[in-house]
Order: C-alpha cells, then structure tokens, then sequence
C-alpha cells in the first residue's frame, strides 16, 4: 500500500502542499455546496480542474525528468565502461 502512495504522489509534497490542501478545502466546499443548493456552480468547477491539471502536470514533468536524468546516467555510464 505504501509503495502505491508513493507512486500516486510522487511529486514533492512539500513544494506544492499548498496546491493539494486549496484542493482539498475547495473539494469540501464544493461538497457542502452540492448538499445546501444541489449544484456546484462552474467557477468552482472550472477552478478545481485547474488545480487537477496543476498537480497532474507538474507529476508528469517530475516523472520525465526522472526518465531523461537516469537515460543520461545509463548512457553515461555505458561511455565509462566502453575500451577505447
């Protein structure tokens, strides 16, 4: 279970607990809403997206950087242990 949390949120968070947490509330909020009126109106709706897309982008960028940073290790590596 542990290694599936760390691969969901395999971003920093700390660099961007900020993001997760204003989605949090604004989840809840969006949740307290939907039960008082019976619908969420579509800022909240576009604005909790964003913050979605946020944290999905900034995991995907974080994990090819991963795979350009250990591709560049391996070539380097492989360069290293090649005769000349």
């Amino acid at each position: 279970m542990n290694n599936l949390f760390d691969k969901v949120f395999s971003i920093d968070e700390i660099k961007v607990s900020a993001l997760v947490l204003i989605l949090i509330v604004t989840s809840i909020f969006g949740l307290v809403m939907y039960v008082l009126d019976g619908d969420i109106t579509a800022n909240l709706l576009t604005f909790m997206s964003t913050l979605i897309y946020s944290i999905v982008g900034i995991n995907a960028f974080n994990l090819a950087k991963e795979g350009i940073t250990n591709f560049k290790n391996t070539k380097e590596e492989s360069n290293f242990d090649s005769s000349i």
